[in-house]
C-alpha cells in the first residue's frame, strides 16, 4: 500500500536567534565602532560564527577591547531596531497569534537582547542571553558613576555548545521545537530541537548552508510561518495582514518539505 502525505505537525514552541537573523547586524560589532574596534571584533566574531575558533575562545576577548558601558548597550536596542528584518516584527505576531511559544536565543548582551524583545512583545522569561559584570571602581566610581562590562556573568551562551544544553532542557513530551539562526552555535544545536532553519539572509555561512535541515537564503522570515504552522494553525491567520505574508513564504519553499533550501519569491 502506498504511504499517503505526510501530515505537517505545528510546532509549539520557535526560538530565534538574535544578530544576524532578526536584525541585520552583529551588535557586538556595532558597540566596537565606537572604539574603533570594529573590524578586529567583526574579525574574531565571523570566526566564532563560521566554526573556525570556538565561541568561547572569543567571548570576553571581544569584550576586553571595546568594554562597553551600559548606556552603550541601552544604545544597541536603538541599533538594533534600526536594523530589523522588514518583516520579523509581522512574523512574530503572527506565530504569536497561532498561539506558537516564542523565544529569543542570543549570545548577545541581555539588556539590548531585552529591549528587542519587548518591542517584539516576547516576555522576559523567554529571552535567553548573556548578563554582562560591571566593574563598579573603574572610571569615576565616586560620583556614582557605573564602570564599564569587563565580563560576563555564567551562561551556557558563551560556549559553542551552549545553546544546543539551553534548548535540551525545553523538550519534553508534547512540545516541538524549532530554531532559526545563522551561526554555527545553532547548527550545533540542531539535534537539541525536531526542527533547525538555518538563515542566511544576512549573513551566509556555507557550514550553515550545507548542513542545516532547513536553510533560508532571502532577507525575509516569511519562509518561517510555513514551516512553523501546521495548516490547522495557519487557518488564524486568514482574513489578517499576516495572511500575505503567510502566501509568501509558502512560495518560497518547495513542496515537499524535509531537507530543503528555501528562498523568497521575486
Amino acid at each position: 500500500m502506498e504511504a499517503g502525505p505526510v501530515r505537517w505537525v505545528s510546532f509549539t514552541h520557535v526560538f530565534f536567534d538574535c544578530d544576524g537573523t532578526l536584525v541585520g547586524v552583529e551588535g557586538i560589532v556595532e558597540l566596537a565602532r565606537r572604539r574603533g574596534q570594529a573590524m578586529a571584533v567583526a574579525a574574531l566574531t565571523e570566526a566564532a560564527m563560521s566554526g573556525h575558533l570556538p565561541l568561547e575562545a572569543v567571548y570576553e576577548q571581544r569584550l576586553a577591547l571595546i568594554r562597553p558601558t551600559r548606556a552603550e548597550i541601552q544604545e544597541l536596542i536603538r541599533i538594533y531596531r534600526e536594523h530589523l528584518l522588514p518583516d520579523a516584527a509581522e512574523v512574530i505576531h503572527a506565530l504569536h497569534a497561532c498561539g506558537i511559544s516564542v523565544h529569543l536565543i542570543s549570545g548577545g548582551l541581555e539588556e539590548a537582547v531585552r529591549g528587542l524583545g519587548r518591542f517584539l512583545g516576547i516576555p522576559a522569561q523567554r529571552i535567553h542571553a548573556v548578563r554582562p559584570r560591571y566593574d563598579p571602581f573603574a572610571g569615576a566610581w565616586w560620583r556614582g558613576e557605573e564602570g564599564p562590562a569587563v565580563g560576563v556573568e555564567p551562561s551556557p551562551l558563551i560556549a559553542q555548545d551552549g545553546k544546543a544544553r539551553l534548548l535540551e532542557g525545553f523538550r519534553a513530551p508534547g512540545r516541538r521545537l524549532m530554531l532559526v539562526g545563522d551561526g554555527i552555535t545553532n547548527l550545533i544545536a540542531q539535534g537539541a530541537v525536531h526542527l533547525f532553519a538555518g538563515f542566511g539572509g544576512v549573513f551566509h555561512r556555507p557550514a550553515v548552508a550545507e548542513n542545516a535541515e532547513v536553510y533560508i537564503r532571502c532577507p525575509r522570515l516569511a519562509p518561517i510561518l510555513p514551516l512553523a504552522l501546521s495548516p490547522e494553525r495557519a487557518r488564524a491567520l486568514q482574513g489578517t495582514p499576516a495572511e500575505g505574508i503567510l502566501r509568501e513564504g509558502s512560495a518560497g519553499l518547495p513542496e515537499r518539505r524535509g531537507p530543503l533550501s528555501g528562498s523568497c519569491p521575486p
